[in-house]
């Protein structure tokens, strides 16, 4: 189980991106370190050198003024490392008058690797060698000032094993680091696989956890679960759909069968063509329920969409509110606007018009004269906002997310005509063009807010 788990680590693209990224960071590393140590090697031997000549300058102005017995002198008081230095003064034919350094051969003028005087090993073998600076003097003799290379080269060890050391630690800690972040990933995305497995199997309750850390992965997960939301509410109002249908349309197919019986059983020609009358109302209320049920499917399937264009929502309501105006007042009802500013949207026209009459003849509809129905509208902090609202009866609290499902018809509607698809209409038009549709206590009576969906990623 371990080996199928890290296999999958290895293959995952969080650890692909990781390892890609820590090769780069490793050659870049390795390309920074080597033109560091490279300036830093420069610099100290450099350095090196510049001490050397310096003490070749002091002793050449210590042979101006004394000559040879007096540089010689200085030199075999200095002895051999007393500054740091190795010292050697040579006649004209090589011979060693002074210090400990010699040189392979002489006439040598310039920097070149000398060996101590009591060495017998030649200075290109494993013998320790001297970085020397050969200066011929004005007598025919030769000074000789050297310095160990060890010391740099000791320094410069010490540079490459840090920085050895150093990749060495950011490879272990990035692979680690890569291996833990590609397993918090995996751990993330397995969850995600597994919720698909639920929901596959049909547990349509099941969601993707959502992590604290609000990343890529969790504004993702919020997507989907956004998503299942959707199809979870459309999977139920499609295993609905059959029986409301059976349910509502049973009755007025009843209805038709038994009038074109009497029909067909009543002599009476006029008895029969008022029973067949009213068998063709039955049928066009059920072909009204079908053309409603149509319509809502195109809606939700988003079929409507190409269709928008950006609009004032508040022209819309005001027109639709104007239409209804003579209405509401036959009824002895006041229909009032409250429309003073504008509600830019993009969307369809139609619809949106189709949505406003819908609640608007739902108010006009279920309450009784006297009532006082408004259209309004506002701006909020996430966008805009449309109500419609009444001071009629109202709606029980329970009964106020139910009445935009299709087919409810809860309290007194029921006793009046209606298919039970209007707000569920409503509800479908607002959703396709991102309004939340809200009913709430108007106190009294009802309102119904359509108002511009939160942004949730």
């Amino acid at each position: 189980m371990f080996c199928v788990f890290r296999v999958r680590l290895l293959r995952t693209a969080s650890f692909r991106l990781a390892a890609l990224y820590l090769a780069l960071f490793t050659a870049s590393a390795l390309a920074l370190g080597a033109f560091v140590y490279l300036s830093v090697r420069r610099e100290i031997l450099t350095d090196f050198d510049e001490r050397i000549v310096e003490e070749t300058d002091a002793l050449k102005s210590d042979f101006a003024d004394g000559g040879r017995e007096r540089l010689a002198a200085i030199i075999e008081a200095r002895g051999k490392g007393g500054a740091g230095f190795s010292y050697g003064l040579l006649s004209r034919e090589g011979g060693l008058i002074a210090g400990d350094l010699r040189v392979p051969s002489a006439g040598v003028a310039g920097w070149t690797d000398a060996q101590e005087a009591d060495s017998e090993e030649p200075a290109e073998s494993t013998a320790e060698v001297i970085r020397t600076l050969v200066t011929p003097l004005a007598d025919g003799s030769s000074l000789l000032v050297g310095d160990e290379r060890r010391r740099p080269d000791e320094i410069l060890a010490g540079v490459l094993t840090a920085f050895a050391w150093a990749v060495a630690a950011t490879l272990a800690l990035g692979t680690i680091g890569g291996l833990w972040l590609s397993a918090h990933f995996l751990e993330r995305i397995d969850s995600m696989r597994q919720t698909a497995r639920r929901l596959m199997d049909g547990d349509w309750t099941r969601r993707i956890p959502l992590s604290r850390t609000d990343d890529d992965l969790t504004a993702l997960a919020r997507t989907f679960n956004r998503l299942f939301d959707r199809i979870e509410k459309l999977l139920q109002a499609n295993r609905q759909v059959s029986a409301d249908i059976a349910h509502d349309l049973r009755k007025p197919l009843a209805g038709v069968l038994r009038r074109l019986e009497a029909a067909r059983d009543d002599p009476s020609a006029a008895a029969s063509r008022e029973a067949i009358g009213a068998a063709i109302g039955d049928v066009e209320g059920v072909l009204d329920t079908f053309n409603a049920l149509l319509r809502i499917g195109q809606v939700e399937a988003g079929a409507r969409r190409a269709a928008f264009r950006p609009l004032d929502l508040a022209d819309v309501a005001r027109e639709v509110a104007e239409t209804f105006a003579p209405a509401a007042e036959d009824e002895g009802k006041a229909l009032v606007q409250r429309l003073d500013v504008p509600l830019p949207i993009a969307g369809d026209r139609e619809l949106l018009v189709q949505m406003i009459a819908n609640l608007l003849d739902n108010a006009l509809r279920h309450t009784a004269a006297g009532v006082r129905i408004e259209v309004g509208g506002e701006k909020t902090a996430g966008g805009i906002a449309l109500t419609v609202s009444d001071n009629g009866a109202g709606v029980a609290p329970g009964d106020r997310a139910a009445i935009f499902q299709r087919f409810y018809r809860g309290g007194e509607s029921r006793r009046s005509p209606g298919t039970g698809l209007g707000l569920a209409l409503v509800a479908a038009i607002a959703d396709l063009h991102g309004l939340d549709c809200r009913a709430s206590d108007n106190r009294p009576g009802l309102r119904v807010t359509l108002a511009t969906a939160a942004e949730t990623e």
